[in-house]
């Protein structure tokens, strides 16, 4: 009870008094994954009080990808999202994203903290989907075929072109008028003229249509 009452007041004013609520939405395993691509780790934010905010754990292989972290102790939500160490020095801030996972402009090359299945161990690139797809159904129905170009759509810069092969497309995707794609954190976003989108998720074996998209499944692969 004594050292309960000592990490109270030892918690800064912002992590004092935040929603319970809150506190369970955030807490459990996270990715954090260095932006350039390479190997991230796994971290679980716990709502027991500890200095500076609420104790967190590593996984063991953290100190090794990401020695940054190794000094990492616990966590505050207050103001966006903080690791802190026992000196309570912040070790990395984060600020919220409109999809709910935290990014961390510095130190380069940057870092984001997102939720994530747990086969997945970093944030994929762009230059990893370069080339030929194909849209398909789970019982392998084609839906559609396109390339992903390594290349600005006409008037962008922030996204990369589509060629799609319209005699390999069926009406639904056609009428999308696909244009563009890109990463955004763990998710491929296809661009239609008009401002249509549709979003898949990271998987195995490629990328599946996102949950919120709803309709029917779809899967992202490889062309053979």
């Amino acid at each position: 009870a004594i050292a309960l009452f000592l990490l109270t007041f030892a918690a800064p004013a912002g992590a004092q008094g935040i929603d319970p609520a809150i506190l369970r939405a955030l807490a459990g395993s996270w990715l954090l994954a260095p932006m350039n691509g390479q190997p991230g780790c796994r971290l679980t934010l716990q709502t027991t009080p500890a200095i500076e905010g609420y104790a967190l754990s590593l996984a063991p292989d953290c100190a090794r990808l990401l020695p940054r972290l190794a000094e990492a102790t616990a966590w505050n939500p207050h103001d966006g999202l903080h690791l802190t160490n026992a000196a309570r020095r912040n070790v990395l801030s984060f600020h919220e994203g409109e999809d709910a996972s935290y990014t961390a402009s510095e130190p380069s090359p940057g870092y984001a903290l997102l939720r994530a299945p747990q086969t997945v161990t970093r944030l994929p690139m762009p230059r990893e989907a370069f080339g030929a797809w194909v849209l398909k159904r789970p019982d392998g129905e084609v839906v559609c075929r396109l390339q992903l170009l390594n290349r600005p759509p006409p008037g962008g810069e922030e996204s990369f072109a589509i060629r799609v092969t319209a005699q390999g497309c069926q009406g639904a995707v056609m009428r999308l008028k696909l244009v563009s794609w890109r990463m955004e954190m763990l998710k491929l976003v296809l661009y239609g003229q008009d401002g249509a989108s549709l979003r898949f998720v990271q998987t195995s074996s490629g990328f599946a249509k996102a949950p919120e998209e709803g309709g029917r499944p779809l899967l992202m692969e490889r062309a053979p």
